[in-house]
């Protein structure tokens, strides 16, 4: 299978509420304003990785189907595909008695699917050795930072990811140098780079640098001073792209300030692995941000790193930013992410009940238009505010499917 028709996709978690907003960008319903940016939702790799499981599963029809993990950060999608007989292998929808784990006894017969994320090294060279036919649906911008951490490996230079330790992308790359016997250090944001550009520069030892990062941020061979001679930076493709800027520019400042402008190219090396849909999505989150809507609503699985970081562009701009997952989560509270702790909290008193309010929404690339078309409906209906029935309004409600 070579090419992939998302159009089958596209249309099972369509919505004509979301598809008026993206066109037009702004919809009024009495004191009500909703914005809505030009770039939002499923991106490409989405639409990609959830059509080839559809074929596949047209293809291999009647054998067994796993996936490996989630195939992308969305709930509601995963358990779809759950409920169209695809069990997991990982992960929050893996089943959990042990005797019902087949992890072990998996064989041909059975097609097991790659996440879009990609997967470790081990858990493919197991599949392997077990002779699973395997469809991997990994996002081709996720294999951009991989050839990229291959060649700093090669040419010796530690590598540098932007990412968050334990996300399933930066585990795969993780996986990936350690399998190419490559050293990494794992920096989250820009304090944590604070810390390490203060051990490139020799203001800290190694207990100081090891103390201040999280303690699954190194490769399990790492030598300190050495291993940060030469470092070479790639982002987890989901993160905030100028935080991401940032963090190269801190790194090339503290190598030029160890080696001189002179030592730069022999020491370091930078390459911007930031997937062009979550740049786009960004930017176009920040030009709706910057029009001062009373609130911003960001959908998207809690666990979605993408999500999260729309989520910021919010709070970069002032806006009062709630990163929920769906439309459950809207009430006389909303259930939202804190963007600082990670911790799941309800606040009360979130949206004005009297007078003019502007509301701007997006979503991340793993949530389908349906859940943010309820999302929005759900926020109307908390206004006491109606819809246009051909919109999902009282008179043509909106499946979630």
């Amino acid at each position: 299978m070579t090419t992939f028709d998302a159009t089958e996709v596209r249309l099972s978690y369509a919505n004509p509420l979301v598809e008026k907003l993206r066109d037009e960008g702004e919809l009024v319903v009495g004191e009500l304003t909703f914005l809505m940016p030009t770039s939002f939702g499923f991106c490409w790799g989405v639409d990609r990785a959830l059509a080839m499981v559809e074929e596949a599963r047209k293809e291999y029809e009647g054998r067994p189907m796993w996936l490996l993990s989630s195939i992308i950060h969305n709930p509601r999608v995963n358990q779809d595909l759950r409920d169209k007989g695809i069990r997991f292998l990982k992960g929050p929808l893996a089943d959990e008695a042990p005797e019902d784990a087949p992890a072990e006894k998996l064989g041909p017969s059975d097609v097991v699917f790659i996440p879009a994320f990609s997967a470790e090294i081990e858990d493919m060279k197991r599949l392997e050795e077990k002779g699973v036919q395997i469809v991997d649906t990994t996002c081709p911008w996720v294999i951009k930072p991989h050839k990229r951490t291959q060649k700093y490996i090669r040419e010796g230079f530690t590598v540098v990811i932007h990412g968050t330790v334990g996300h399933d992308e930066t585990r795969a790359t993780c996986s990936l140098v350690e399998a190419s016997e490559g050293r990494f250090v794992v920096v989250h944001d820009l304090e944590e780079t604070e810390i390490l550009s203060a051990a490139v520069e020799g203001e800290l030892d190694e207990e100081a640098l090891r103390g201040g990062l999280h303690e699954e941020a190194f490769s399990s061979v790492f030598e300190f001073p050495g291993d940060l001679a030469r470092i070479g930076i790639i982002n987890q493709t989901t993160m905030l792209a100028t935080e991401s800027r940032a963090i190269g520019n801190r790194l090339k400042t503290a190598i030029a300030l160890r080696d001189g402008d002179e030592g730069l190219a022999e020491s370091f090396r930078d390459f911007d692995t930031i997937c062009r849909a979550t740049q786009d999505n960004q930017d176009a989150a920040d030009k709706v941000a910057q029009r001062n809507p009373d609130l911003f609503v960001v959908v998207g699985g809690f666990d979605s790193s993408n999500t999260r970081n729309l989520a910021r562009v919010g709070d970069a701009a002032g806006v009062p930013a709630f990163h929920i997952e769906g439309p459950e989560c809207v009430g006389e509270s909303i259930r939202h992410r804190e963007r600082n702790s990670g911790a799941i909290i309800e606040t009360r008193d979130w949206l004005p009940m009297e007078g003019p309010v502007t509301v701007a929404f997006t979503a991340g690339a793993s949530t389908p238009d349906t859940i943010l078309g309820q999302v929005v409906k759900k926020i109307a209906e908390r206004r006491g505010e109606n819809l246009p029935s051909n919109l999902g309004g009282s008179g043509s409600p909106v499946d979630l499917l």
